[in-house]
């Protein structure tokens, strides 16, 4: 049979392959035959189907043939004569293992789809790794690994990978931790890292773009809750729309699980007793008992540091009462109820209100209030007293608090006299800032805006994924998830001067992708035609963006090598974003998001690196990546 050869991939394969060979694909209650091709572009084997019809050649982990199928024979009565021609594949779809079982209707062509390179009329399943690996060659890890390798050719050496790690990569390690990890990742027969092992490398945990040390919780968390960033959710029990949409115990498991430490109730008289729901909206109801009781169950599974329960009460005297007795006795010794001390000038640190939750709300202690509240519930109001902004005139109690509409904040933020003011509050104070309710689709504000005058508890609507929740995510992903944020020095203690860096310049350099997911605009057949749109955050200004050239056709391993230049200077790097934005180019109607991924330019790993992409909910996608380089001069 004639062999065909892909310009595009340098690839060889059959050209029944390429052109679709008819196959049976078998499940236990059906037969049917179906064309099945591989398309080497998009690195897939495809076949038509109302359903998803590919598997990513990526994704295949085994091919099962002969005595490794002999457990499929009695439930599929596979006879004798196809016995020889069954072949099942095993992969992974979104992240679960599947299987396909196939028939194919020679033993000549059951041969070819065994990828059988040797033609030894058996399954080598080194052959299939080999052809896994020329339909996935990458001419820009070739490049860049024959730049680094000159004394051996095929081998890079210790001190050339080491010269690579700290002249590229920035890396500072210990001397003995460059030779293991050089180890970790060379081919024992050759003594030495070949270009797969170079690879392996830059695909791993030990050359991620976020770097590994933030993963954990490393900052000073003795310090008043005051000096910290606090990963704060706004309306948390809507799963959708601020009108319309359900509220659900499953809004604050979500948000709590991924970071939040500030959750907001709003409460209302119920026919049973309280319940929570969007007021004045045709949003569904829960009660208040459910929602304190699963978030007592889940308020430390991620992190042990203090949650706040941000209550907006709407109810009477009576079911208020009702509220005091169901968060007394559901989160029993976690709730806060006193000051821990009573000579205390000061809000307590992160560490002394492990596993503590802590109420936000209106309280008697408080000079003055314009809300009726029960004593009962207002007694459990300690260190989170709400009263209202009058002014930076007014000399506020440590433990008391003003929230801030998106819009007040932003309005103060204009005037130097206020945002200064609002900083030296924040140093001793906590303030919110919520979303304005024209936000009905559940949008948000970008918070390093308001981050930037020390704003603590900046709430946002987790129900959307958008560059606002993008941004949120990648401030609380450092210091472990731990959902605290050490402040900037500045913005803890005003008296120490800022003195801006000289300007200097972010180079990124996007040189390709792998495996970009179709979209779901996208028919089932059509390629994306993928672009990289790169922007710059700084508080207090616009974003700068700045984008590649389009590629045509090709999701599977786009190449751009092109180099986008940003100038970095601002009053706090501590609070400056990069935002990567894979656009599917639609010459008809609006482009299509394929995919993002959002860092703090602060960490930032410079050097060759993979960025992860997150799709439009947020998952992250297990396969997809950008490969890029980036530098700071």
């Amino acid at each position: 049979m004639d062999q065909i050869y892909h310009n595009k991939q340098n690839v060889i394969i059959e050209p029944c392959l390429a052109e679709g060979t008819a196959l049976l694909k078998v499940s236990l209650d059906k037969k049917q035959e179906k064309i099945f091709r591989i398309d080497i572009d998009q690195g897939q084997v495809l076949w038509n189907s109302k359903k998803s019809g590919k598997i990513n050649i990526e994704n295949i982990k085994e091919i099962r043939v002969g005595d490794a199928i002999r457990g499929y024979k009695d439930p599929f009565k596979i006879s004798a004569d196809i016995e020889p021609r069954w072949f099942t594949i095993i992969y992974v779809d979104s992240g679960k293992y599947k299987t396909l079982h196939l028939i194919a209707p020679t033993v000549e062509l059951f041969n070819i789809w065994e990828a059988d390179v040797n033609k030894n009329g058996s399954l080598d399943f080194t052959d299939f790794q080999q052809f896994v690996k020329l339909i996935k060659k990458r001419g820009e890890l070739d490049k860049l690994f024959n730049s680094l390798a000159k004394e051996r050719g095929n081998i890079l050496t210790l001190q050339e990978f080491k010269g690579f790690l700290v002249g590229v990569q920035k890396c500072t390690l210990k001397e003995e931790e460059y030779d293991n990890l050089y180890h970790k990742f060379c081919d024992n027969d050759l003594k030495g890292m070949n270009l797969e092992g170079f690879s392996c490398f830059l695909m791993s945990s030990d050359n991620t773009i976020f770097a590994s040390e933030h993963a954990k919780v490393y900052q000073d968390m003795s310090q008043p809750l005051s000096h910290y960033f606090i990963d704060s959710s706004h309306n948390t029990y809507l799963l959708g729309n601020q009108l319309a949409g359900k509220s659900s115990v499953e809004g604050y498991i979500r948000a709590i699980r991924e970071g939040a430490r500030c959750v907001e109730i709003d409460c209302w008289d119920g026919p049973d007793g309280p319940v929570v729901f969007h007021g004045h909206t045709l949003t569904t109801k829960i009660k208040f008992q459910d929602v304190i009781s699963s978030i007592r169950t889940h308020a430390f599974k991620s992190s042990p540091y203090p949650l706040i329960i941000s209550l907006e009460v709407h109810c009477s005297i009576e079911q208020q009462n009702q509220m005091a007795s169901i968060l007394l006795d559901t989160l029993g010794d976690c709730l806060v109820t006193k000051f821990l001390s009573e000579n205390e000038t000061e809000l307590p640190s992160p560490e002394n209100l492990s596993y503590k939750i802590i109420l936000k709300g209106h309280s008697t202690i408080t000079d003055a209030s314009d809300v009726e509240t029960s004593k009962a519930l207002s007694d459990l109001i300690v260190y989170c007293a709400s009263v209202k902004f009058e002014g930076f005139d007014r000399d506020y109690k440590y433990y008391q608090l003003f929230s801030l509409s998106e819009g007040a904040s932003t309005d103060l933020l204009k005037k130097k006299s206020d945002k200064d003011a609002l900083i030296q509050h924040n140093t001793c104070h906590l303030t919110r800032i919520y979303p304005l309710g024209v936000r009905v689709n559940s949008s948000n504000y970008e918070p390093h805006h308001q981050w930037i005058a020390g704003n603590q508890l900046v709430a946002l609507n987790s129900q959307i994924f958008d560059r606002g929740m993008q941004i949120s995510q990648a401030m609380f992903s450092v210091n472990g998830g731990c959902g605290y944020v050490l402040k900037p020095e500045r913005l803890c203690n005003p008296k120490i001067s800022n003195k801006n860096p000289p300007a200097q310049t972010l180079t990124i350099e996007i040189i390709s992708a792998q495996q970009l997911p179709k979209t779901k605009n996208s028919s089932k057949r059509e390629i994306v035609d993928p672009f990289v749109e790169v922007e710059l955050l700084i508080p207090g200004t616009e974003a700068t963006k700045k984008r590649t050239k389009t590629i045509s056709d090709n999701g599977f391993n786009p190449t751009w090598n092109e180099t986008l230049k940003f100038t970095l200077n601002c009053e706090e790097i501590n609070l400056v974003f990069l935002r990567f934005v894979v656009w599917d180019k639609d010459l008809i109607s609006s482009n299509d998001l394929i995919a993002s991924y959002c860092i703090l330019v602060s960490r930032l790993q410079f050097g060759y690196r993979y960025v992860p992409l997150n799709d439009v909910t947020g998952e992250l996608y297990p396969f997809a990546s950008l490969f890029i380089r980036s530098s700071l001069e």
